[in-house]
């Protein structure tokens, strides 16, 4: 019988998707909290079928909601980085990316014990800067872009991009980059 591989990952933002877009009422906020209610029916199928997976929470939602990620953790998953407060990156000035990253980290170093071994962007878009702070915080490996339907491959850094010229590939780094496709 074939033996085949799955990565499977979910991104546990509950209410900060909304507030990092503004949507600060009380609608779309209930509506990311129901992702709590959400993330409890998956981790019990998962345990009901002895799956494990990568859970990716944004700092503010594990501050937020303690019990659920403890939860997540006691039941053999994994607890990836996925931003302090749900914000691109690519829309932060340097300064506060660099803060924000850090801030994400030592959340998850207080909830695990360690630094997390993954990352995934909030809504899938890193700044230039983004690859750099994962390398500068021992994060082993990236799901935030799509040069690949399903092969992992190692991510660049330094790309060199402009309208109107043929771009410019920066050096291989030994980020390994898991597609989300």
């Amino acid at each position: 019988m074939p033996r085949h591989i799955a990565c499977l990952s979910f991104d546990f933002d509950t209410w900060s998707g909304f507030a990092s877009r503004g949507l600060l009422t009380p609608t779309p906020i209930s509506r990311g909290e129901f992702g709590v209610v959400g993330a409890g029916r998956i981790l019990d199928l998962l345990k009901s079928r002895g799956i494990k997976s990568s859970w990716f929470v944004p700092g503010i939602v594990i501050e937020t909601y303690p019990e659920s990620c403890a939860r997540i953790l006691r039941e053999g998953h994994e607890i990836g980085h996925h931003g302090w407060s749900h914000i691109q990156p690519a829309l932060l000035p340097p300064a506060q990316e660099a803060e924000e990253f850090a801030r994400a980290v030592e959340s998850i170093k207080r909830l695990t014990g360690a630094a997390p071994p993954g990352y995934r962007s909030p809504a899938w878009d890193i700044s230039d800067r983004t690859i750099g702070l994962m390398l500068e915080h021992g994060i082993r490996y990236d799901s935030s872009m799509m040069g690949h339907d399903h092969h992992p491959y190692f991510a660049r850094m330094g790309d060199t991009v402009a309208v109107d010229a043929p771009m410019q590939f920066g050096p291989v780094t030994d980020l390994v980059e898991i597609p989300i496709c």
